[in-house]
């Protein structure tokens, strides 16, 4: 009654301190609690279920660290942040009941065996056939897993080696005329619940630039189609100069989409099933965002997405140094090697960047 008197009369500073009080309250009670917990059991705080942790991260989800620290004394906002993160992860977590981590399972060396015996007694069967007769005696086998064995143990079947050989020479010889695009995906958390968001990025295979095409919560292909006029403006389209265009045989990828790089005279080049190490500059861009930025983050609009992304895509494109450039940034600015060295943060301090730039008077 005494807080709705105060909120009648508009007493805010009255409301704010009773509020103060009632958290004191709580908190000295959840301590006398603790106290009791360590002469009962000796230990200094409870240990919590999967339950208990999800119940407190849901929660604490919607403080602020100064907020959460004040009213958390035993567990650091931190740990309540991470519990939210791995609550987020766990809904397409394919750890099996007794699967210690995420992953394919191992291989099982009955089949590591049989397939080197297949390839060391038949050298010009290639992939596809390997795992064609694997499937007929009884394994469960893809063409991308008898790769994976057979380059672990440095084997070429005859008929790839001319397939690899020349991939890999069109990819040196028309690197700086080849444009890539993929999608990838983040979990956006809505009132709802989890909504996945699709990405679409395109990148200069040669320079290693990345454009973000587009985002969105359901593309189709009319999305799509529009991402492709987008990209192939004659003004200042990211297609500019292209002859060629690389992508994987995703449905989204359909035939109007393709027909709209067409008609500007860029080649389409679909990728054969399973093999993204055919696509491995792309491939390891969608990694890189996926490992240094949109896991660490939690959304909760486009909005917030798009900016983090747009940050993200300024570090790789101006600040990031790149192995496949021996150690160069794809785009870096100009600087003053007489001027002091300026560190550049990004996504609020998650990444960082240096550059010699004058200070302003």
């Amino acid at each position: 009654m005494s807080l709705m008197q105060d909120v009648k009369d508009g007493n805010l500073r009255a409301i704010l301190a009773n509020m103060q009080k009632m958290n004191d309250y709580m908190a000295e009670k959840i301590r006398i609690y603790e106290e009791h917990l360590t002469a009962l059991t000796g230990k200094k705080r409870p240990e919590l279920t999967e339950s208990d942790k999800r119940r407190l991260a849901r929660k604490g989800k919607e403080l602020n660290d100064f907020l959460l620290k004040s009213v958390e004394p035993t567990w650091a906002p931190g740990t309540i942040r991470n519990w939210y993160n791995q609550l987020v992860g766990a809904k397409y977590d394919s750890t099996g009941a007794n699967q210690k981590k995420r992953g394919r399972k191992p291989i099982s060396q009955e089949i590591v065996g049989e397939v080197l015996l297949l390839a060391e007694h038949n050298p010009d069967w290639g992939y596809d056939r390997i795992a064609g007769t694997m499937r007929y005696l009884g394994y469960d086998v893809s063409a991308s897993t008898v790769r994976n064995i057979l380059d672990a143990h440095g084997i070429i079947p005859d008929p790839e080696h001319k397939l690899r050989g020349d991939w890999q020479l069109f990819i040196d010889s028309q690197q700086y005329v080849t444009a890539s695009v993929d999608f990838a995906q983040v979990e956006m958390l809505k009132p709802q619940g989890l909504v996945r968001e699709s990405l679409l990025f395109a990148m200069d295979i040669g320079s290693r630039e990345v454009s973000l095409g587009g985002i969105t919560h359901d593309p189709d292909g009319n999305w799509t189609t529009q991402i492709a006029r987008n990209m192939c403006d004659m003004t200042d389209g990211f297609m500019l100069g292209k002859k060629f265009l690389i992508h994987d045989r995703d449905t989204l990828f359909h035939h109007r989409f393709d027909k709209v790089f067409e008609s500007i005279g860029v080649k389409i080049i679909k990728l054969p099933p399973f093999t993204p190490q055919m696509n491995t500059r792309m491939e390891n861009f969608i990694r890189a965002i996926k490992t240094e930025c949109l896991d660490k983050m939690i959304f909760t609009s486009e909005t917030q997405l798009r900016i983090a992304v747009r940050e993200y895509l300024e570090y790789w494109n101006h600040y990031r140094p790149h192995a496949g450039l021996g150690g160069n940034m794809v785009k870096p600015y100009p600087q003053d090697m007489n001027a002091p060295i300026r560190e550049v943060t990004f996504l609020g301090g998650l990444l960082h960047g240096y550059r010699r730039e004058p200070i302003a008077a």
